[in-house]
């Protein structure tokens, strides 16, 4: 291999890198001898097509799979002898690949950002000492005792305070049905808060198993964009009506639904949750603080490379990596874009801190981390042990160990304003 490094930007260098003809062809010729074992031709059995035929007749698979092999060896190859530690996977380009002359090719490699940290002791932030009143557990409580109630079938006309279980279809101007909008057990609270008046008017009185066409006006700030401002006819068919029926809030409650002793237990135990939440909520808005401060003061302008591949991974995400509109898939780069942006210079700014204060963490520490996962949901544990197996997926929870341990420091260092206590409605 001979190997040129050059840079071609602020945190970019180019590799052109040039295979000699005979590697080539050895590769081509191994490549070729895989192939020959599945390959037949008119009169040779299958299996027993010599060598030249094979890289004669099956060029382009033999051409192709010997280059998904061999580009990634030689690229790494080239990256270490290098000595380049690439951000994001090395962009490949140029590729020249003739017969009888040296293979070149050209890989492109973004290299992670030197930061000077120059402003990042002293970081000012407001924090919120919020307490949880007697209110907020009470709230909570009327929540669980609603979400363990218990619901008996009605013979009835349904009234407001049924829930009913229905399935619908909208209509479309001439009546007909619109499949793709069909909707099968939704469950409606007759009264309850948000629920839209037309369907509530359309569904008093029905009985089960009636079907009704009900025309509901939506508002223009109706947040299903494509039903504000709009009239919708749907086909309402009732399944079932039932009658809503609270448990009493006491020690049964607390018993057979939370294997708890007593109502005040649960009551403590909804506390010391909510407290716990409160906790979070701080800490993450104090981060919030920091991580806006710490990039006002340390401006870093981010390889263009590393924003958009991060960004093109996320969409994927998004997307459920299945095929998706071009139109959609933009406009889901364009909603994620500022947040990708904001989180790699966090993780830049953070890794730069750690550096600079000597912060690091150990295997005992990402070991320790993984057992607290399983501890949290024993039932996963060993899908939460299958995943970590990988050595990059333990390299990537050292990362946030490191930044969260930075993250630590910058806290401990910052000017902090202790605002007046706020009362912290409960939460689910």
């Amino acid at each position: 291999m001979q190997l040129t490094v050059r840079p071609t930007g602020a945190w970019q260098h180019t590799l052109d890198i040039q295979i000699p003809p005979d590697e080539v062809e050895r590769g081509l010729d191994d490549v070729a001898r895989k192939v020959q074992r599945r390959a037949a031709l008119p009169g040779f059995r299958k299996g027993k097509v010599p060598l030249p035929y094979v890289r004669q007749h099956f060029a382009e698979v033999v051409e192709q799979q010997f280059l998904d092999d061999f580009l990634p060896q030689a690229t790494g190859q080239a990256l270490q002898e290098s000595k380049l530690d690439p951000i994001v996977p090395p962009l490949l380009r140029n590729l020249s690949l003739v017969p009888g002359q040296p293979m070149t090719f050209q890989a492109v490699v973004e290299v992670r950002p030197e930061v000077k940290l120059e402003d990042y002791r002293g970081l000012h932030v407001t924090r919120h000492q919020a307490s949880v009143e007697d209110a907020a557990v009470g709230e909570m409580l009327e929540r669980l005792r609603g979400d363990a109630a218990v619901f008996l079938d009605l013979e009835r006309p349904a009234q407001r305070g049924d829930v009913l279980t229905v399935d619908s279809v909208r209509l479309d101007a001439n009546g007909r049905r619109l499949n793709s909008t069909r909707a099968r057990n939704l469950r409606l609270e007759l009264g309850a808060p948000g629920m839209l008046p037309d369907l509530e008017n359309g569904l008093l009185a029905s009985q089960s198993g009636q079907e009704r066409t009900i025309e509901v006006s939506y508002p223009a700030d109706h947040p299903a964009t494509e039903l504000a401002g709009k009239n919708v006819r749907y086909l309402v068919r009732v399944k079932k009506i039932q009658e809503k029926k609270l448990r009493d809030l006491d020690d049964n409650l607390a018993k057979e639904v939370f294997n708890l002793p007593t109502l005040e237990e649960l009551r403590a135990q909804v506390r010391r949750n909510l407290e716990r939440d409160t906790q979070t909520r701080t800490r993450r808005e104090a981060e919030e603080a920091i991580t806006e401060e710490l990039i006002r003061r340390n401006p870093i302008d981010l390889p263009e490379r590393l924003v958009e591949w991060t960004l093109d991974r996320m969409v994927r995400e998004a997307a459920g990596n299945a095929p998706a509109e071009e139109a959609m898939m933009e406009s889901l780069r364009q909603k994620y874009r500022p947040a990708i942006v904001r989180s790699l210079k966090r993780e830049l700014l953070l890794g730069a801190v750690a550096q600079k204060e000597k912060i690091e963490t150990n295997d005992e520490e990402v070991a320790a981390e993984i057992e607290r996962m399983v501890e949290a949901d024993p039932r996963q544990a060993a899908r939460i042990r299958a995943r970590y197996q990988s050595a990059e997926r333990r390299r990537a929870l050292a990362s946030g160990l490191l930044e969260h341990k930075a993250m630590d420091w910058l806290l401990s260092a910052a000017t902090v304003d202790e605002a007046e206590s706020r009362v912290v409605p409960a939460t689910r």
